[in-house]
């Protein structure tokens, strides 16, 4: 019985293997043809930020900050400085570069990215440019995107001008003793100036003129900080020096200076002196202050610390409101931070980096950390601003 069992089953098994091998092989699925294209961004949305690092770390990072999510990049040599035209949906980045990496012949240009592709759009060679990190203001650009200024130590002070829509260098302004560019309008720009005072060059169609204010800040004793606040459109600026005296200045062909106001007063404590010896709250970081135009606020990275301390992180962030001169909320950080930018929308968000390179999300009233991502830190951009 066991045998014939068994001679059924091998007998129904090669059944089976000679169906199977009679049947039509199966034909694969064809294949699809691979198509070539290339991603798009969206339309830029208000919480959108883009960081460089302080020395250039070879990537301009944009983020989204409401997912923390990395939207792409650009490529940033060490020592760079960026700028982004919304008008024109443009990133320009003004760089350095050697044929042989770190030796051979220097290469200087504003390298033009498209803001929709992040792809190269164009190089734009340039005469030379500072080697300077951490300062927003060594390169400019007009609202319109169509003009840029490109800060220049060689072999002196100067400012060269770069005309984006024909890409090409139109001139030279030297600005003797002056340093760094905040534009106002389409007109022209502004520097500062190592005795205090605020050169203005206006442009036009004929050769470019220079113009000096009296001194208004004592750059031996309290300097400004450079990256404060401005507003290119309107050339509004405020410049904050290292004791906390605010200097709100309208600029143009003829600048126009507010009364100077000090940030501890507004908070109700005796303003801050330039004594070394004195404990104060003071303003610090490499970028300490941004401005969200529509509400006039003014956030302020502060920390406990003597004068010229002014490069530690902040502890707090203090609001004030810029017309009324009065302290309207302060609340302590989680963690110290060196870099903030608040969005300019009417929902803002407050963007902060620390010095290890971490991006922290606040609300901007309480201070609450809403997301934090590491690893992408460094100087703050709006690129719908």
């Amino acid at each position: 019985m066991l045998k014939r069992i068994g001679l059924a089953a091998f007998a129904a098994a090669a059944a089976g293997q000679a169906l199977a091998q009679s049947a039509p092989a199966a034909r694969p699925p064809p294949l699809e043809a691979e198509v070539s294209d290339v991603a798009v961004l969206p339309a830029p949305g208000p919480h959108w930020v883009l960081l460089l690092d302080a020395f250039g770390g070879g990537e301009a990072r944009l983020l989204d900050g409401d997912s923390g999510k990395l939207l792409g990049g650009v490529s940033a040599a060490s020592l760079s400085n960026i700028n982004v035209s919304p008008a024109q949906r443009q990133i320009f980045v003004a760089e350095s570069i050697w044929t042989k990496g770190n030796r051979g012949d220097r290469q200087d240009m504003v390298t033009v990215y498209d803001g929709k592709t992040l792809n190269l759009a164009a190089e734009i060679p340039l005469p030379g440019r500072v080697f300077m990190g951490s300062r927003s203001q060594n390169f400019a650009i007009t609202p319109s995107g169509q003009r840029g200024y490109v800060y220049n130590m060689d072999p002196s002070s100067s400012v060269i001008v770069v005309d984006l829509a024909a890409r090409k260098t139109s001139q030279t302004v030297d600005t003797p003793g002056c340093a760094l560019v905040f534009p106002f309008g389409e007109a022209g720009f502004s520097s500062l100036c190592g005795d205090g005072t605020l050169a203005t060059v206006t442009l036009g169609a004929g050769a470019p003129s220079l113009t000096r204010t009296k001194p208004f800040f004592d750059a031996e004793r309290d300097p400004v900080f450079e990256n404060s606040p401005t507003d290119p459109t309107s050339g509004r600026t405020i410049f904050v020096t290292y004791t906390g005296l605010v200097h709100t200045v309208q600029l143009g062909a003829t600048p126009q200076f507010a009364k100077p106001w000090s940030i501890q007063a507004a908070a109700g404590f005796a303003a801050a002196s330039a004594d070394d010896r004195e404990l104060a709250w003071r303003p610090g970081g490499n970028q300490p202050l941004t401005l969200h135009r529509a509400t006039n606020r003014l956030f302020v990275l502060m920390h406990a610390g003597g004068h010229w301390t002014h490069k530690e992180p902040g502890q707090e962030v203090w609001i004030l409101d810029v017309a009324k001169q009065t302290l309207i909320k302060r609340y302590k950080l989680e963690k110290p931070v060196s870099n903030i930018l608040i969005s300019q929308d009417a929902d803002p968000l407050l963007f902060g980096v620390d010095r290890t390179g971490v991006l922290y999300t606040f609300k901007p009233d309480s201070g609450e950390v809403v997301k934090t991502v590491k690893g992408v830190g460094g100087l703050l951009y709006d690129p719908a601003a």
